[in-house]
């Protein structure tokens, strides 16, 4: 009497058997093969390209950037304006402390405050005067003239406030704190005018 197969079917594993070998298989090809590199990317100081597979679609975008003589200049500019910020605060809050009512401030301590303003805004009118933008481009010394211009009044209506409160009226300094005002807001107009005319020098570097 023959034994009894306990598996009737035997080769019904076989199959199962290769397909995990394939799988196996297609695991270890998979982990040799070289890392994809990325989409190449070139930046310099003249200019940003962006490099991809022209398969997939993507277009290259070159972008030019501001010669390196304007940028330094507008980065001066930029300071100075936020140089004149800080003093046009402060001669805001010394002007509104000797106006307040009842006053918040004493003689000597608003003296120092308006004499403070007078200082800061002689350099800064100064320091603009002679950071004179880079040659050859004749837009930008035209709004350099337009900031001197803003500059000088301020130099001025700084000046006259501290002489208008030191004298027996108010209403001096007061008018020339508002002076200084204009001139800020003067100043703050060809500092915009001289953003876009730089940026528009983008790409005629060297």
């Amino acid at each position: 009497m023959t034994s009894r197969n306990p598996d009737p079917k035997p080769g019904r594993w076989i199959l199962p058997l290769i397909i995990v070998g394939m799988v196996g298989f297609t695991y270890f090809f998979v982990q040799q093969l070289p890392d994809t590199q990325p989409d190449e990317t070139t930046t310099t100081s003249a200019t940003t390209t962006t490099t991809t597979n022209s398969d997939n679609g993507t277009t290259t975008t070159t972008a030019s950037a501001i010669p390196a003589e304007v940028q330094a200049y507008v980065d001066k500019m930029t300071e100075s304006q936020a140089e004149l910020a800080g003093i046009e605060a402060d001669l805001l809050d010394v002007n509104t402390q000797q106006d307040a009512s009842p006053r918040v401030i004493v003689y000597q301590d608003a003296l120092a405050g308006f004499r403070d303003a007078e200082e800061r805004a002689s350099v800064f009118a100064d320091g603009v005067e002679i950071a004179a933008p880079p040659a050859g481009y004749d837009a930008l010394a035209t709004i350099h003239a337009d900031l001197a211009t803003a500059a000088g009044k301020l130099r001025a209506a700084a000046q006259n406030a501290r002489v208008g409160f030191e004298g027996p009226s108010g209403q001096p300094r007061r008018d020339a704190v508002a002076a200084f005002q204009a001139a800020s807001a003067e100043f703050a107009t060809a500092f915009e005018a001289l953003v876009a005319a730089a940026a528009a020098t983008a790409g005629t570097g060297a």
